[in-house]
């Protein structure tokens, strides 16, 4: 049974507002994740209830419920999961006469601190000149919106799928996450095809990059300098790590390429993230400190070897420890979090061409195949759940930052989008 594009189009246009309205809602659940403590409790309880409004089966669970979850070599250690903190699950079920499909997002979003809100309220989400804002909107419950949305209407005008379809918020996404979507995966949650609905500027992406996190730690000599005795400062010692760092990213972008990575503004690229000069519950005294911590980020594309990035990485400083601004710091290099995994789904898999053709049949504009320019979970759904997975969602800026916003029309497109891709796969 497919359904007419005629039809998608009325039915989206003339609920526009409604399900606008419906995403200020799930924008204005205040679902922080600090770690090691995610706070997704009201936004998942606000969807458990709408899900099960129109029928579908829910099943919440702890991500650290699955069994032998905490062995796995993908689980990430030290966050928190008190009983609230869960995943969502939504099963249509169809049966095993058609392909299956996963929409799939995040309920956590990125803190509404540092930095000053102009706009909007992080919570108290408006539309302005077409934009959506608040915390979340574009990272991504924008995108969660749509999918909800495409399969409320397709099931309310009669479709009847004849495979199965899910529908998912993970908890713990945000921070070099994933132990939510790995749950799911592992959990048996898995389809013929998974949607994930990061945003990415309505391309379709068939890849995502990879992050490297860790910190450079210096360690000098602490005290104050005395009766003309100079200690070496290891806060001055950091500027030239950074400054080194800046070579490092330059020389790390210039000799890696993928084809699916040529756009402007998608080279791969280093960011220092925070910098400190004690340690925890230490009191700092007014003279030079004992040490300085700088913590990065480096991401990668697809292809990358975890082992071979880590020793290229350790040998480039340990040249450089030899440099004379840093001859008096001891230098420790640690990995933190764990290797958040690049991955690429193959471009001939059928899946693609069938979400290219129902973007197309429905907008009348053939969408760009790339690559997205961040790091996510995509690797958890095709390495551990064996999907084909793909990564398509809205427009939209100032992610992670104050006056984050999503375009309003293109949450209305992407459901429209989803609608007719429920109705060619699933039929």
């Amino acid at each position: 049974m497919h359904i007419k594009r005629a039809d998608i189009l009325k039915q989206v246009q003339s609920r526009k507002d409604e399900i606008l309205q419906w995403t200020k809602k799930l924008i204005a659940c205040p679902t922080e994740n600090k770690p090691p403590d995610g706070y997704e409790a009201q936004g998942q309880q606000f969807l458990r209830k709408e899900c099960e409004k129109i029928g579908l089966a829910v099943d919440m669970f702890d991500p650290q419920q699955v069994p032998d979850i905490k062995n796995h070599p993908w689980w990430l250690e030290g966050r928190n999961y008190p009983k609230d903190r869960q995943n969502l699950v939504a099963t249509w079920k169809g049966g095993d006469h058609a392909k299956s499909l996963l929409f799939s997002g995040h309920m956590d979003v990125a803190p509404s601190s540092p930095g000053k809100w102009k706009m909007v309220d992080p919570f108290g989400p408006q539309i302005k000149e077409g934009k959506l804002y608040g915390r979340g909107s574009a990272d991504l419950k924008g995108g969660l919106a749509a999918a909800f949305w495409a399969l409320k209407m397709i099931k309310e005008m009669g479709f009847q799928p004849a495979g199965n379809i899910i529908f998912e918020s993970v908890v713990d996404e945000e921070f070099a996450g994933g132990n939510g979507t790995l749950a799911a995966r592992l959990k048996g949650y898995n389809t013929d095809l998974a949607i994930l609905v990061e945003p990415t500027r309505m391309q379709v992406c068939t890849a995502c990059m990879g992050a490297f996190l860790g910190e450079i730690l210096l360690t000098g000599t602490s005290g104050m300098p005395y009766m003309g005795f100079d200690i070496p400062n290891p806060i001055y010692g950091a500027a030239t790590v950074i400054d080194l760092f800046k070579k490092w990213g330059k020389q790390w972008a210039q000799t890696n390429h993928h084809a699916l990575f040529e756009e402007k503004g998608k080279e791969l690229k280093v960011l220092l993230w925070d910098i400190n000069s004690k340690t925890e519950g230490e009191f700092t005294q007014m003279g030079t400190p004992l040490i300085t911590k700088l913590s990065w980020i480096v991401w990668c594309y697809p292809g990358t070897d975890e082992n071979t990035f880590k020793q290229e990485f350790l040998d480039f400083w340990e040249k450089k420890a030899a440099a004379e601004d840093l001859k008096p710091f001891q230098l420790e290099h640690r990995f933190t979090y764990h290797y958040v995994r690049p991955w690429e789904t193959d471009q001939n898999h059928p899946a693609v061409t069938e979400v290219v053709d129902a973007y197309k049949d429905y907008t009348g504009q053939t969408p760009k195949v790339t690559g997205a320019p961040f790091s996510c979970d995509m690797a958890v759904y095709g390495a551990i759940g064996n999907m084909p997975i793909l990564i398509l969602g809205p427009r939209g800026g100032n992610l992670h930052a104050p006056d984050e916003w999503v375009l309003a029309e293109d949450i209305l497109s992407l459901t429209g989008i989803f609608m007719n891709l429920l109705s060619r796969w699933t039929s």
